[in-house]
């Protein structure tokens, strides 16, 4: 089982659920990033969260990736969760398995 992807407000509350995709693109993705980025630093087991500050540059991340990556539909959900968290001051959180 992949990732669960939430994305809260500043309260924490869930605004947005969503997941991996059945071949778990983005854990994957995740784990094979440098060990210097936020890519790499989402859990596959336990708990990842980010703040708006913390997401401009995991969006940054996101968005510099090779074109194939990034063209995914789970790396384009999260690349707009992101985006959404960032306006909106809240949270984006990883729930690994």
């Amino acid at each position: 089982m992949g990732l669960g992807i939430r994305r809260l407000n500043r309260a924490r509350d869930v605004v947005e659920e969503f997941g991996d995709d059945a071949e778990d693109r983005f854990r994957e993705m995740c784990a094979r990033a440098p060990e210097n980025s936020l890519l790499y630093g989402v859990s596959p087991y336990g708990l990842t969260m980010f703040n708006a500050l913390q997401l401009e540059r995991f969006v940054v991340e996101l968005e510099a990736l090779p074109e194939e990556e990034k063209k995914k539909p789970v790396v384009q959900r999260v690349i707009e969760a992101g985006h959404h968290v960032i306006r909106q001051s809240g949270y984006l959180l990883f729930i690994g398995d």
